[in-house]
């Protein structure tokens, strides 16, 4: 047998073990590129890849703490060598987001960038209601340790003017008159509040002014005062007022029962008089009252005689009768002369029966 002969089996098992070797073989021999290569501080994003074929794009993902610097691309290819197409660095460190500030915004050139680098700087612009404090610094720095640079307050609160004084009220500014602040109104006793009982410093345009004007503080009035029978009332008014007061008068034949006179006063915001009118009675149906008859009351009293003799002290028993003057409590008195005989007086009392100070003892 020739040598050709025996080498065509032999050709024949290697062909056998093609498909084996095929699969035995990595990607890159099959005409596929290999698995993506390692980029500094990114990671490829595969999803279910698992196999490269040419033209098959993967696109990186920068590590926690990285950001991608604009401009510089994140994929890479597989070409047609079975390569994969050359990427240079693109995720380094950066600061975050600049903060937000209360009183200021960032500059439009800041607004949208992501990337802050150590180093980098950002500047700020006052918000509306606030200005600009030109000795302190609107800007701030991506430190080296990845953090902003500490603000200062550079722009202040604009202040809303002045706002005056509110006759017969009171305004009340809580805090201060800056944007943003709040006022209030309240009126003294007998007045009511006509308008808002607050105010706001708000922005209009690019200023700050009040939202409502300073209230008035308007009198209390008090309805018609009530009219009596028989009677009539001094120096009427078409209006009465807190702490006004009018007075009543009975015509002839009538006597005044009650108080005569009421005052306007203030109730639950509202006014009203203090008390009801008096009453005008006819003057014969208005009985009499007798005096009630005292019954006789004994007293010790310490005397002495007239002055044209030598004084003498003694004690004087007095009978208390309906008009003569006597306390009800114990007291000391004293007898003196006149032309119609002695005459006690009451030393220190206060209260008597009957209508006089003194009882006179015929001499």
């Amino acid at each position: 047998m020739s040598p050709a002969r025996r080498s065509a089996p032999t050709v024949l098992r290697l062909l056998g073990w093609l498909p084996v070797l095929l699969l035995l073989c990595p990607p890159a021999a099959r005409g596929d590129c290999s698995h993506p290569p390692d980029v500094p501080n990114a990671q490829p994003t595969l999803g279910e890849l698992t196999s490269f074929p040419k033209q098959t794009t993967v696109t990186y993902k920068c590590d926690e703490g990285f950001v991608k610097v604009p401009g510089k691309p994140d994929s890479v290819v597989c070409l047609e060598n079975d390569k994969w197409s050359e990427v240079a660095e693109f995720c380094n460190r950066s600061c975050d987001v600049p903060p937000r500030l209360p009183f200021a915004s960032l500059q439009n050139p800041y607004r949208n960038q992501n990337y802050f680098p150590a180093g980098s700087t950002v500047e700020y612009e006052c918000r509306m209601g606030y200005r600009r404090d030109r000795s302190l610094s609107g800007t701030l720095t991506c430190l080296q340790n990845f953090t902003w640079s500490k603000p200062d307050e550079f722009c202040k609160k604009k202040a809303c003017p002045t706002p005056g004084e509110i006759p017969n009220g009171h305004v009340k500014i809580q805090t201060d008159i800056l944007f943003g602040a709040a006022i209030s109104f309240s009126c003294n006793t007998g007045y009511t509040l006509v308008g808002s009982s607050f105010s706001y410093c708000s922005l209009e345009g690019e200023n700050v002014k009040w939202t409502d004007p300073l209230p008035e503080c308007k009198e209390i009035a008090c309805p018609s005062p009530p009219a009596i029978a028989n009677g009539i009332i001094l120096e009427q008014h078409d209006t009465y007022i807190y702490r006004q007061s009018i007075t009543y008068k009975c015509e002839k034949g009538f006597t005044l029962v009650g108080g005569n006179s009421i005052h306007c006063t203030v109730k639950d915001g509202q006014g009203e008089w203090s008390g009801p009118p008096p009453e005008c009675k006819d003057s014969s149906q208005i009985s009499k009252v007798t005096p009630a008859v005292q019954k006789p009351t004994t007293v010790d009293v310490t005397a002495t005689e007239a002055p044209s003799t030598p004084q003498k002290t003694s004690a004087v028993n007095v009978t208390a009768t309906q008009n003569l003057a006597v306390p009800s409590t114990t007291t000391r008195f004293h007898t003196t002369s006149t032309s119609k005989g002695a005459v006690i007086i009451a030393s220190g009392c206060t209260e008597f029966c009957g209508e006089r100070n003194a009882a006179s003892i015929p001499g």
